[in-house]
């Protein structure tokens, strides 16, 4: 690695990000595919462009390129929180689990693995899982929004409408929507 070349793959990845924010995803990939023909090690830039790929509903290419990322680095949760989010964009929810899974084992406090594992539940229609999982995310962090709104709707398919409620409400009150 040179100077140079490492000054070009910050300025690539840089506009990739912007990019990306602008909602131009194809000319983000484009960023990204430069990194990674000098860095094509970079787990970051799989991950980043993995993103990307999402943003486009390129699904399967996306898990290529989130298991790229956890090729040169299988610690990172939030790639294997992503990966598991593209599962389940394309129905393979068992697969998805495993995912978040992965990425509780490495960080057992990431609210955002407890919410996706419970989506991932809720979408197999298996409630009181998913209900178990949003309860631990609530737990880890009470002001979770997004934790409490999922828990209002797993609360309603089990028809548990009072506690659905207050969950709803509280996810309002902390800003969800």
């Amino acid at each position: 690695m040179t100077l140079p070349d490492a000054r070009i793959a910050i300025t690539w990845k840089d506009e990739g990000d912007e990019l990306v924010e602008k909602g131009d995803f194809e000319g983000a990939i484009g960023c990204y595919d430069r990194v990674l023909e000098l860095f094509p090690r970079d787990p970051e830039i799989w991950t980043c462009k993995g993103l990307a790929l999402s943003g486009l509903k390129r699904y399967d290419e996306a898990i290529k390129s989130y298991d790229a990322a956890l090729e040169f680095y299988p610690k990172e949760n939030y790639t294997w929180i992503n990966k598991g989010v593209a599962l389940n964009k394309i129905g393979k929810h068992i697969e998805a689990i495993r995912c978040f899974d992965t990425a509780i084992d490495i960080d057992n406090q990431d609210t955002d693995a407890w919410c996706q594992k419970g989506v991932s539940f809720g979408l197999l229609k298996w409630f009181d899982e998913a209900l178990e999982c949003f309860q631990t995310a609530i737990r880890i962090d009470p002001g979770h929004a997004v934790a409490w709104y999922n828990k209002g709707i797993t609360l309603s398919k089990l028809k548990r409408e009072n506690e659905a409620l207050y969950a709803l409400d509280r996810a309002t009150e902390l800003g969800y929507g």
